[in-house]
């Protein structure tokens, strides 16, 4: 793999080493949190939650990052691996949004006085799946406890097939400024054996009319390694996706964990790719992009060289919450709805994972918490090192110090120095003395820089917890 700059005015272009692609695959967290979530207790604790709220309630001058989870589908795509509930039934909607009115209003009670917001995501299962009206309703929930930076990041994830133009409309009205589509793949048999259906038209006009409302971040969801895919239909993929031309793309490699979503077994009668043609559509994928002029943010997200994430990169203002990358500082998270993570007060907790389970607990009155992690000072000190290579990409003892009031770094990450030096050989990162630079190649291998720095992996991945890198 190599990776070459004919000049600073020029993007990034990568051309991709198979046998490395090769080498390096395998399980191992995508680390929107530290410690990830296998890890974490259940169950947990309500009133640590509660606690959790308190602290954070404490931090008035800081914004916070809000997370609304709306589970609903109407159709169940097999490679899905988020958490989800397929209905077409109105009186499921209603009883969900009338628990999540609440959740919010306790959740805002138990943090006093602290309201300011700078990110908002709305995401799913489907948000679209909500007629208008129901949008309003959300938002209206929202804004009734919290108040929003003038500035803030307000996005949603839309589904090209069910989402109308009333609906973008409706959210771009609503303050929506950023939405991501999930595309995944444009050929039809592809499509069809996954149970997704979109034709490349529709994407096409729900693009154009998100930009005739004056929206200038659109992102686009591509996923290789599904059933069906060949070089040469996902080669057919991103030259639709260049005709479209978004902002940003994530290009994630699927997920087979039949384990954790026993319906992907399905996906297994139709020959999932091998590992050697998964290197090569994530190859084909990185160097078409750049030829395209996208930068490589950071895994697996891409965005054109003038997009306001390239430019927090360079700048250094890169964040990375469990919403992915973002270039809005907010150093807690709240979340709202089935299986929503918040991130506040030190600790790390997560709803229930069932409307049922979850509307019953808040009729209760009480948080819908199922499992959960207060962190140590050590998980912390851990986290902001893996912040430090996904986000600034570098490291630096000095600063890190500076940071913790300690002065013995260099030893106690002695082992962790000589764990990177193999990913210096391959031209993944260099190592000084007392920093850590990712290069710009190691920007697509973040994950295997991180778990270098994992002390619950024990020094390896588990491959019965975690999906492929790549």
């Amino acid at each position: 793999m190599k990776f070459t700059r004919d000049e600073p005015s020029i993007p990034s272009r990568f051309s991709v080493d198979e046998a490395l692609v090769l080498k390096l695959s395998g399980p191992g967290p995508r680390y929107t949190s530290y410690p990830t979530t296998p890890v974490w207790e259940e169950p947990f604790c309500q009133q640590e939650a509660v606690g959790a709220l308190r602290r954070a309630a404490a931090v008035t001058t800081e914004p916070l990052a809000l997370y609304v989870h709306i589970p609903f589908c109407s159709r169940l795509c097999l490679y899905c691996g988020c958490n989800v509930e397929i209905t077409r039934r109105q009186d499921r909607v209603n009883r969900f949004l009338d628990a999540l009115e609440r959740e919010i209003s306790m959740v805002a009670t138990h943090l006093g006085e602290r309201r300011g917001v700078s990110q908002l995501h709305l995401g799913g299962g489907t948000p679209t799946h909500l007629s208008c009206d129901e949008l309003r309703r959300v938002r209206t929930a929202l804004t009734r406890r919290f108040e929003f930076d003038a500035r803030a990041e307000i996005s949603i994830e839309v589904h090209p097939h069910v989402t109308t133009r009333d609906q973008i409309d409706t959210l771009t009205d609503l303050g929506f400024d950023r939405f991501s589509m999930g595309v995944q793949d444009t050929d039809p048999r592809v499509q069809a054996l996954v149970h997704r259906d979109q034709t490349i038209e529709e994407t096409t006009a729900l693009f154009d009319h998100i930009r005739s409302r004056g929206v200038d971040s659109i992102n686009i969801d591509l996923m290789y390694g599904l059933p069906g895919q060949t070089e040469a239909t996902f080669l057919k993929t991103l030259d639709d996706v260049k005709r479209i031309r978004p902002d940003r793309l994530a290009v994630y490699a699927y997920a087979h964990v039949p384990w954790l979503k026993p319906f992907q077994k399905a996906l297994e009668q139709h020959k999932l790719p091998d590992a050697i043609l998964r290197a090569r559509l994530f190859a084909h994928a990185v160097e078409q992009l750049s030829l395209q002029g996208y930068e490589v943010i950071g895994m697996d997200h891409f965005a054109l060289r003038e997009d306001r994430l390239n430019r927090a990169l360079l700048d250094g203002r890169l964040y990375r919450n469990f919403m992915g990358y973002t270039d809005q500082r907010a150093g807690e998270m709240v979340s709202f709805g089935m299986s929503a993570i918040s991130d506040v007060g030190g600790t790390f907790y997560q709803n229930e994972h069932s409307t049922k389970a979850y509307e019953k607990v808040i009729k209760d009155g009480r948080l819908p918490i199922l499992r959960g992690l207060r962190r140590s000072a050590e998980d912390d000190l851990r986290r902001e090192v893996i912040q430090s290579l996904m986000c600034r990409m570098r490291l630096d003892l000095d600063v890190l110090e500076a940071w913790t009031g300690r002065n013995d770094l260099s030893q106690h990450f002695a082992r962790e120095w000589e764990a990177l030096k193999p990913l210096e050989r391959e031209g993944l990162c260099q190592i000084e003395e007392r920093c850590v630079t990712v290069l710009p190649l190691g920007r697509l291998f973040l994950r295997h820089l991180a778990m270098a720095f994992d002390s619950y992996l024990g020094g390896r991945s588990d491959g019965a917890r975690y999906s492929q890198t790549l």
